[in-house]
């Protein structure tokens, strides 16, 4: 006997969006064609209407399954990742919404089912369109955060990493320098081999890099011997630069794609007796507590994450509530400037020789 479920899937909305159109539900604000979509479904699948529904009791709680396509260890390495969930989290208590199950990438193909008899999906990083379409086959609502698929289908939830990206390249050209490196992590995406923990490289281009090289080139500065990818650790960010100290000709200025990435990047620089920012200038993302504190304190792009968190619930809820036309919401980033990227006189003398 078909479902709800099945219904929803048919005629392309939320589970609730059915409930409430077949309940006529007087409180909901709905297109008359989406109403005769979801009767023409449910006449087609010889739905049966129960009298006990989620329609009938608009302020009865929603569900939701989570989907972090990030591991554990990057989650906990990486304030980013977990700040997007504790919004979430937050948001989901505030507004009374059940979190039914928190998936992580690798699992998505083995726990399908978990995702089919709930009310929407908050996916969080990126995914594969292969993976996109197994989700979305079994269950329309997704929300996607840090990730914007198919903006014509879904809604979203982003930052604006290319203005965070260009003003810290200008606030470097303005003091002289000419030579800008960049450190960063690979992005991670669901594996299909099952013997890996659930990720695997896919793209090391992500979008703070990207904006980085785009500005770069057309500046006719950009330079990969000045760049170097690898994970999104603390040890990583040292390690990668340990490297380009070892190979010589440091870049005068350095954007590091996380907080994290940068404490370890400038541990290497001070055991290798550099200064920072009088031998090379530092500039990061997050904005974390550490961040202020650190020595020299670092100047970082201030990400809205926990709010990227609460603004996937708030569109999940709009959703619910019969919206359909999908929607994109982008974060602005702010920069804290603090001394990782002041020069001193003599470095600024030395950057522009």
């Amino acid at each position: 006997m078909a479902g709800l479920k099945d219904v929803a899937a048919m005629a392309r909305v939320s589970v609730s969006t059915v409930s409430r159109i077949l309940n006529e539900d007087p409180s909901l604000s709905v297109t008359e064609d989406t109403k005769e979509r979801v009767r023409l479904a449910a006449e087609t699948l010889n739905y049966a209407k129960k009298p006990s529904t989620t329609a009938a009791h608009p302020h009865k709680k929603l569900t939701l399954s989570l989907i972090m396509f990030c591991s554990k260890d990057h989650e906990y390495e990486d304030e980013y990742f977990m700040s997007i969930r504790r919004g979430i989290e937050t948001e989901c208590r505030l507004s009374r919404v059940a979190i039914a199950s928190v998936i992580r990438g690798g699992e998505v193909t083995a726990r399908l089912k978990e995702v089919k008899n709930i009310d929407g999906v908050i996916v969080v990083g990126h995914v594969s369109p292969s993976i996109i379409d197994q989700i979305s086959a079994i269950q329309p609502l997704i929300i996607f955060v840090d990730e914007s698929p198919n903006s014509a289908v879904f809604d979203s939830v982003t930052s604006n990493f290319f203005y965070a990206t260009v003003e810290l390249i200008d606030h470097f050209l303005a003091q002289g320098h000419q030579t800008i490196g960049f450190i960063g992590g690979d992005e991670y995406v669901h594996s299909p081999t099952p013997d890996r923990d659930m990720n695997v490289i896919a793209n090391a281009e992500k979008l703070r890099f990207v904006h980085y090289k785009q500005k770069l080139e057309s500046l006719g500065l950009y330079d990969e011997k000045y760049v170097a990818i690898g994970e999104w650790s603390s040890n990583a960010g040292y390690q990668l630069m340990k490297s380009m100290i070892a190979k010589g000709d440091l870049p005068t200025a350095m954007i590091i794609a996380s907080d994290p990435l940068a404490l370890g990047a400038i541990r290497a620089l001070h055991e290798s007796a550099l200064t920072v920012p009088g031998d090379m200038a530092v500039a990061s993302y997050n904005d974390i507590e550490l961040a202020e504190y650190f020595s020299p304190s670092l100047t970082s792009a201030k990400i809205h994450s926990d709010q990227m968190g609460k603004s996937a619930v708030k569109l999940f809820k709009e959703r619910c509530e019969g919206r359909e036309i999908p929607a994109k919401v982008i974060h602005p980033c702010r920069i804290q400037y603090r001394e990782s990227s002041v020069m001193t006189p003599s470095a600024k003398q030395t950057a522009v020789q």
